[in-house]
């Protein structure tokens, strides 16, 4: 993938922090993960957040997902850590692979319960959260898998029309830029014969008004450009900015008690 000029660049303490991330795999049904993880330093239980990287990030080396920006490795910072312990898992696909696919869903799902059943996790409090392919990718396992996170981010995503109720069951925030090209807020276009997919704005336009747990914040144009000077699709910048606290808490209050 060929990145923009105004592409988001990671912070000074992205590596040591990266360097928190032990290397692992995960194998399954002839499908390969491999993917980083961050274990807490914890006795008791504790939340394990799953993070979906974008197609910016695709490949192989297990390094990309984590390196690219500062939105993978915010959980691991010690601030957060000291007051919320957890596990972080982030599992990278490779350039033929989508978190989209069904096959991808079932090994992916299928190693959120290997490292349920591995680490010490308090499986209340399952969260999952990812940008831009990584937001399409929790918009479908929020669908594919009601109810089994306790709550989700998804930023700059997309989902395909069907099951949209299905978002319902999971507390689930949205965030995307009004002027993002690459993923649009809304595919509502005037005149359009069918529709495949929605946009996080149409999600919230279709559900919100009678789902109590959803919450959509849509910057407007121009904003991330003001505000951080980088592109509009780059909405991810604004969930790791360590002055935008409330995402990771909101995220962190939510525990899943079905």
């Amino acid at each position: 993938m060929i990145l923009p000029d105004d592409w988001d660049k990671p912070g000074k303490e992205n590596r040591k922090l990266c360097r928190k991330f032990e290397y692992a795999s995960y194998s399954n049904d002839g499908i390969t993960l491999p993917y980083r993880l961050f274990r807490a330093d914890a006795k008791e239980p504790v939340p394990l957040v799953m993070y979906l990287h974008g197609a910016d990030a695709v490949g192989t080396d297990n390094k990309k997902q984590l390196k690219l920006h500062d939105i993978g490795t915010m959980f691991a910072k010690q601030k957060w850590q000291e007051k919320h312990p957890c596990h972080i898992a982030a599992p990278q696909y490779d350039i033929d692979m989508h978190w989209s696919k069904d096959d991808i869903a079932w090994v992916f799902n299928s190693l959120v319960d290997k490292l349920c059943h591995d680490l010490n996790v308090d499986i209340k409090r399952l969260y999952i959260y990812g940008y831009s392919a990584g937001g399409v990718g929790t918009l479908k396992y929020l669908k594919d898998y009601p109810g089994k996170y306790a709550g989700a981010i998804a930023i700059c995503g997309a989902v395909s029309v069907g099951k949209i109720e299905e978002l319902k069951k999971t507390p689930l925030w949205m965030i995307h830029a009004s002027d993002d090209n690459i993923v649009k807020a809304t595919y509502m276009e005037p005149g359009l014969k069918k529709l495949y997919h929605y946009g996080s704005r149409d999600v919230y336009e279709k559900i919100g008004n009678d789902a109590e747990n959803l919450k959509y914040t849509e910057l407007p144009g121009g904003y991330m450009a003001d505000h951080y000077g980088v592109n509009p699709h780059c909405s991810w910048v604004e969930v790791s900015d360590d002055n935008n606290y409330q995402y990771r808490e909101w995220l962190f209050q939510q525990k899943n008690d079905g």
